[in-house]
């Protein structure tokens, strides 16, 4: 699915999720409904599928109760799991990727320091422009902070993004830390719909800060300050 800024903010959000954004992120905006999807933007995704009626048999029936209890564990799993949410003062999922240089990191054997964990896509313009921003802040805590950032591949066009073209990326920008490969059950963890999405994490692992969108120099200084401090 394609990518669309967001009205307001002009965060790239797929356009599928756009509505969703808007309403969830900017409840007070005042924004048409055209301003956000076209017709024909929201026909395609409202798009319903061949409708078919299969006949259930006994068998099937068995199976889909055996199912529906499995989803419903499931759920209540992850409704009470404890410490873990995307929240500020709660703990941030722990997640294994594998990195651009061929490594393998684990979130949660980098406590001790702040984390800053960035969602990014390097196809997003404003992933682009955080680039620069962050290449800044970078020579400053080096060392005092651990910075990350995650490949979402939100585009649905050719050429993947992968580890030699998000290399190319580091380079190109100037980002010299840890950049890891596109994992889509690390992103839906996050609840990641758009980037830049990022989270600074205390020494501890707790969700300290979180940015959607372009976020400036300053702003970012102080969470990774506070964070520092804690």
């Amino acid at each position: 699915m394609a990518m669309k800024k967001c009205p307001v903010c002009g965060v790239s959000v797929k356009v599928e999720n756009l509505e969703r954004h808007v309403h969830d992120q900017h409840p007070r905006a005042h924004v048409e409904p055209e301003q956000i999807l076209t017709d024909a933007e929201r026909q395609n995704v409202r798009r319903p599928g061949p409708v078919t009626r299969p006949t259930m048999t006994r068998r099937g029936k068995m199976i889909a109760g055996a199912v529906a209890v499995i989803l419903v564990l499931v759920i209540v799993a992850i409704v009470f799991r404890p410490n873990v949410g995307l929240g500020v003062g709660q703990v941030a999922p722990d997640f294994t990727a594998t990195t651009s240089d061929g490594g393998t990191i684990r979130l949660s054997s980098m406590r001790g320091l702040p984390v800053f964990l960035e969602f990014m896509d390097i196809d997003c313009p404003h992933c682009i422009n955080e680039a620069g921003v962050l290449s800044g802040l970078y020579p400053t805590y080096s060392g005092r902070v651990t910075f990350i950032s995650v490949d979402v591949d939100f585009s649905s066009l050719p050429p993947p993004d992968d580890a030699s073209r998000i290399n190319a990326f580091r380079i190109q920008h100037n980002n010299t830390w840890t950049f890891a490969l596109p994992n889509s059950l690390t992103t839906e963890t996050y609840g990641v719909t758009g980037t830049p999405t990022m989270y600074v994490l205390d020494r501890n692992g707790v969700i300290s800060a979180a940015f959607l969108g372009e976020t400036s120099a300053s702003v970012l200084a102080g969470a990774f300050d506070r964070a520092l401090q804690a």
